[in-house]
């Protein structure tokens, strides 16, 4: 009775393709740790209860009656249209898959894409291998039939060179990326994808490390870099310390370089000691653009400069977003310039772009409104500053000056009527007197009369 599900599932999956009711098979492609979606190719299904998902090559079945068999795989989940999702992709995950409804029945075949590096016989040579497979192996040469091809790439997208790269295939569902090894091919990532009709169906990256390699690293002076170490870690300046100059940078907790603001003299190479004993090397290359006027203030030269911290190797370039054709590029000792003349008047803005066999590592942004920013527009500015704080500063004594005088004005009024009180004071004694003083004068003649009477 055990056996009675799995020979069920065998059972209706030879039936359904005997009876020719199974739909074409539908790829599907995705890599380790991926998430994909694999849909339902029956049409008008009501409801997803009457639906059964089942991994054909081991005769599982993952959904039954629209639910999961096991709730315990969280990676699993079954969408409102009926598709099935799964979730950080296993190598078991890769195989053929049945949806079926009723007698229909639907089935889609998911591949996994891979990479791998193998060693080779020349130890000069490093050798990627890009290659489908499912749970059982790499797929077999004549079913990649399909409008199947497989490109290799960096990580920008840009197609890898043939001059120094040789690409190998013994079918479309398998090819090989043999690189002439270097030093600075350490932790270097390359790309392969996959295409079915010349669309992008997966992707999967691959970083090459090299023994006693060095790590390359690009960055626009005036933004932040950080060069990562292990936790277990220290890491120096490998070069000699330039006078003069102010190491902008810090370590932080995991060891890693933080470089706050990047300069043309933080472009050299840096150490990093393991505790194991392993050393590791970053060299640290800056990209910086800057302007200056012609003759009659009518050009302005746009100066791209990439400072490197050794010789600058002969595969990095140069270009400019635009008018490229009026640029000039040149080697100054361990810098490469690309000049760029054109009229004041164009308000375009530009970028300079440095690649290294054609992979883009850094760009930098130059906005032409940038020349407006001449020393008399600063002049002006300077003085139209010191204007309006001149202004300020004249209001403010000037409301200053009018309350004191308020507060003096305010004291001699008060003054003033102190004063008024004091002669009102005075008038009224005066008053007083001379009114005793009359009636005084009055008594005085009443009583002369008297006595001349008498």
């Amino acid at each position: 009775m055990a056996l009675y599900p799995f020979i069920s599932v065998f059972l209706l999956s030879l039936t359904h393709a005997a009876a020719g009711l199974q739909s074409p098979d539908l790829m599907m492609f995705a890599a380790l740790g991926d998430s994909v979606t694999l849909p339902c190719g029956i049409p008008n299904i009501e409801s997803c209860s009457s639906v059964n998902w089942r991994q054909l090559d081991n005769y599982s079945e993952v959904v039954k009656a629209g639910r999961l068999t096991d709730p315990n795989v969280h990676r699993l989940s079954l969408l409102k249209n009926c598709s099935l999702q799964i979730n950080h992709l296993e190598s078991n995950d890769a195989q053929r898959y049945s949806c079926v409804s009723g007698s229909v029945s639907s089935e889609v075949v998911l591949y996994r894409l891979n990479i791998s590096e193998e060693s080779t016989p020349d130890d000069q040579k490093l050798e990627l291998q890009c290659f489908l497979s499912t749970h059982v192996g790499s797929v077999r040469p004549e079913k990649c039939d399909r409008g199947i091809h497989i490109k290799w790439s960096f990580e920008d997208n840009t197609p890898i060179d043939r001059n120094r790269f040789r690409i190998e295939k013994s079918s479309d569902c398998f090819s090989k990326l043999i690189i002439t090894k270097k030093k600075t091919n350490h932790q270097r990532k390359w790309k392969c994808q996959l295409f079915q009709n010349d669309t992008a169906k997966a992707a999967l990256s691959y970083t090459t490390t090299v023994k006693d390699g060095i790590e390359e690293v690009f960055a626009a002076v005036g933004e932040s870099v950080s060069l990562s170490c292990s936790n277990t870690s220290s890491l120096t300046d490998y070069n000699s310390h330039h006078e003069g100059q102010t190491e902008a940078y810090h370590v932080i907790k995991e060891s890693s370089l933080v470089i706050g603001k990047v300069s043309a003299l933080h472009a050299k190479d840096y150490k990093c000691s393991e505790s194991s004993g392993q050393q590791n090397v970053f060299r640290l290359h800056t990209l910086d653009v800057s302007a200056e006027y012609g003759p009659g203030r009518d050009n302005l030269t746009l100066s791209c400069v990439l400072t490197c911290s050794k010789e600058c190797e002969t595969n990095f370039s140069l270009t400019w977003s635009e008018h490229s054709q009026n640029s000039i590029l040149m080697h100054n000792n361990n810098t490469l310039i690309n000049r760029l003349v054109f009229p004041v008047s164009m308000t375009d803005e530009l970028t300079c772009f440095v690649r290294r066999e054609g992979e883009l590592m850094a760009s930098k942004k130059w906005h032409t409104g940038n020349s407006l920013v001449t020393p008399l527009c600063l002049a002006l500015t300077l003085g139209l500053l010191i204007c309006i704080a001149a202004g300020g500063l004249y209001m403010y004594m000037k409301r200053k000056h009018n309350k004191d005088a308020g507060n003096e004005e305010l004291d001699i009024e008060m003054e003033r009527n102190h004063v008024y009180e004091d002669v009102r004071d005075a008038n009224e004694e005066l008053n007083q007197q001379r009114k005793n003083q009359r009636e005084a004068a009055d008594t005085n003649s009443f009583y002369d009369l008297l006595q001349a009477v008498n």
